[in-house]
């Protein structure tokens, strides 16, 4: 029987509640990866053109390391391809069995949206950008390694060595290069495990709504603030319905008996 291993993002909604904004592609970071001036590359880098472009539904990040120059604009400027993304020592491709500088290269990150719009570096109007939302419900392709059920709050991700068994190749959308690494889906609960809650936190994209097994689509409402990250002596941890730590507790109870005893 014949069974095509790409599928396609059916979006039976058309996006009710959204929220979007106009933002520039990051043409400084295309150009690093496009020209080779990436050293020892967590993936590999890539030279198609098509895989540098943007398509709807993909997740978009933003680089935020201190040693990048920052654009000196009003827009955020994204991309969504996670090829040439630099770690910390050695090379480390999608076909390796571990990830250990996974975190060094989520540092390196922060999460911005989904792409509403198209946008080809080689065509397009740079100075017009393409629209991405931040908010609301859509429809996404789940791209991860992971099943997903209603309820999961989800995350950003890249993809991490040998998911999928020994599956190279991740980009099972139709119309994605089999040479471009996408930005998956991963549930909170994982990419914390392996990232701890701190970093994880900076990922958060919102709630899934339907159940998707790898390939299929799924309905998300893109939010981030349905977890709260706290830090007190038991360490990191997500707040769920519990009364959080903090060190001012203490100081402030010892504020009132100093008052107390005045009075008297």
């Amino acid at each position: 029987m014949y069974s095509n291993a790409k599928r396609r993002r059916i979006k039976p909604f058309a996006r009710p509640t959204s929220f979007d904004i106009n933002v520039a592609y990051d043409i400084r970071h295309f150009q690093q990866i496009k020209y080779g001036n990436v050293i020892d590359p967590y993936f590999p880098a890539v030279g198609t053109d098509e895989a540098f472009k943007v398509l709807e539904g993909e997740i978009l990040m933003q680089t935020d390391k201190p040693g990048v120059r920052r654009y000196g604009d009003h827009q955020m400027h994204v991309f969504s391809f996670a090829n040439g993304l630099k770690g910390d020592r050695r090379t480390l491709n999608a076909s390796a069995g571990e990830f250990s500088e996974k975190e060094a290269v989520m540092k390196g990150l922060k999460y911005a949206g989904v792409a509403v719009t198209e946008f080809t570096p080689e065509k397009d109007i740079f100075e017009q950008g393409f629209v991405m939302t931040m908010g609301g419900l859509n429809t996404l392709f789940n791209n991860g390694a992971s099943t997903l059920f209603p309820g999961d709050v989800v995350c950003a991700d890249i993809p991490n060595p040998a998911d999928a068994g020994a599956r190279k190749n991740r980009a099972l959308q139709t119309g994605v290069p089999h040479e471009k690494l996408q930005f998956v889906i991963t549930p909170l609960r994982q990419l914390s495990a392996q990232l701890g809650d701190e970093l994880a936190s900076r990922f958060i994209m919102g709630t899934a709504l339907s159940y998707a097994r790898p390939g299929a689509p799924v309905d998300i409402v893109l939010h981030r603030c349905n977890a709260i990250v706290k830090k007190g002596d038991a360490g990191l941890g997500f707040a769920e319905g519990k009364k959080p730590k903090t060190s001012m507790a203490p100081a402030e109870g010892a504020k009132k008996k100093v008052k107390a005893a005045k009075k008297k």
